[in-house]
C-alpha cells in the first residue's frame, strides 16, 4: 500500500464525491456520470486516477465496467476512517441523488417487465435457444412441502412446481407479471399457489418459511445478485435447496438493450464464491448450450 499515492488521489473533491458514492455500491461509468451530473470524461479521468491508486476496484462485464471501493485489505482498512467523514454538505446530496437515482432505475424496470409479462413466453424462449429449462428445473427438485419461485415472472415454472410441492410461493416484483401469473394459473391450483409481490432483495417472506428455493433468470437483472443469494438462503430451512438456472458468463451485448440484462451471465467461480459466502453448499451442476450460442446452467446447492 501506496500511502502518499492514496492520499494525493484523494486530495481532490470530486474523488472524494466518487469515493463516497462507490462506498458500498458498484457503479458503472454512466451511472457515476447521471448521479454527479458530470461530463464523461471528467468522470473517466478521476476514476483512473482512484483505480491506478488502489483506492477502487473495476469489474469488466462485457463492454461495461463497474467501480466500486476497495475492501477486505490493507488498503480498505486505511480507507474507512476518512470515509466515514464524507459525510454532509455534497456528500449527503450526492447520497440522496444515488437514492432516487436507484429508485427511479427500479420503477422503470417493473415498467419493463410489466409492459413485457403478455410476451415473457417468446422473450424467455429467444434467450434460451430451445432448451425447456422449466422442466430441467423439475428435474433437478426433490418432493418439498414448500417452495417458492424467485422471480416468478408469469407463474409457468410456478404451475410446474406444484409436482413437487405441497405448495408455491411466487413473489415478483412487477404487477403485470403477477397478473398474468394468476391468470394463467387460474383457480385450478386449490389455493396451492400463493403469489406476493416483492422484491428480491427483501422477500416477503419469513425466516426458513420454504424448502426449497428456485431463481431461474432473475440474477443477471440484479444490481446485486449476491444479495437475492443472501435472501433465498434466509427463507430456506437448514438442510433446504436452492436451484439457481441463469446464464454462463457471454458476449452478448444485445441482452442488455433488448432484454435489460445488467450481467452478462455468471462465472462458477462467482456462483460458488456466493454459496460459500451465505452459507449454501454446491451440490450438483447442470450445463447446456442453447441454439444461439449461449449457455444456460442449474446449481442444485443446500443450506448447510
Amino acid at each position: 500500500m501506496d500511502v502518499l499515492t492514496i492520499l494525493k488521489a484523494l486530495s481532490d473533491e470530486t474523488r472524494l464525491r466518487i469515493v463516497s458514492l462507490l462506498n458500498g455500491h458498484e457503479l458503472n461509468v454512466n451511472e457515476i456520470v447521471d448521479v454527479l451530473d458530470m461530463g464523461q470524461s471528467r468522470i473517466s479521468r478521476h476514476l483512473k486516477i482512484l483505480s491506478d491508486a488502489g483506492i477502487l476496484s473495476c469489474r469488466k462485464d462485457g463492454l461495461w465496467a463497474f467501480y466500486t471501493v476497495v475492501s477486505g485489505n490493507g488498503t480498505g482498512d486505511f480507507l474507512m476512517p476518512i470515509i466515514e467523514r464524507l459525510n454532509g454538505g455534497i456528500y449527503e446530496s450526492d447520497s440522496r441523488s444515488l437514492e432516487s437515482y436507484m429508485e427511479e432505475k427500479s420503477e422503470k424496470g417493473r415498467a419493463y417487465f410489466d409492459r413485457v409479462a403478455s410476451k415473457w413466453d417468446s422473450i424467455r424462449s429467444e434467450i434460451l435457444g430451445g432448451i425447456d429449462l422449466n422442466r430441467e428445473i423439475i428435474k433437478s427438485i426433490n418432493k418439498s412441502k414448500v417452495t417458492a419461485d424467485l422471480g416468478c415472472g408469469n407463474g409457468e415454472l410456478a404451475a410446474l412446481l406444484l409436482e413437487r410441492s405441497e405448495k408455491v410461493i411466487g413473489v415478483d416484483r412487477s404487477t403485470g407479471m403477477l397478473d398474468m401469473a394468476r391468470k394463467n394459473t387460474g383457480s385450478e391450483t386449490d389455493g396451492r399457489l400463493d403469489f406476493r409481490l416483492g422484491e428480491l432483495s427483501h422477500l416477503p417472506v419469513r425466516d426458513g418459511e420454504v424448502d426449497t428455493a428456485v431463481i431461474n433468470l432473475v440474477l443477471h437483472y440484479l444490481d446485486v445478485p449476491a444479495g437475492g443469494i443472501d435472501e433465498a438462503a434466509r427463507i430456506l430451512k437448514k438442510g433446504g435447496r436452492l436451484i439457481i438456472a441463469d446464464l454462463s458468463i457471454h458476449k452478448d451485448e444485445s441482452m442488455r438493450s433488448r432484454f435489460g440484462h445488467r450481467w452478462l451471465g455468471f462465472s462458477d467461480a462467482t456462483i460458488r464464491e456466493w454459496m460459500k459466502q451465505y452459507g449454501l453448499k454446491v451440490d450438483k451442476v447442470k450445463n447446456f448450450r442453447a441454439d444461439n450460442g449461449l449457455e444456460p446452467f442449474i446449481y442444485v446447492c443446500s443450506k448447510i
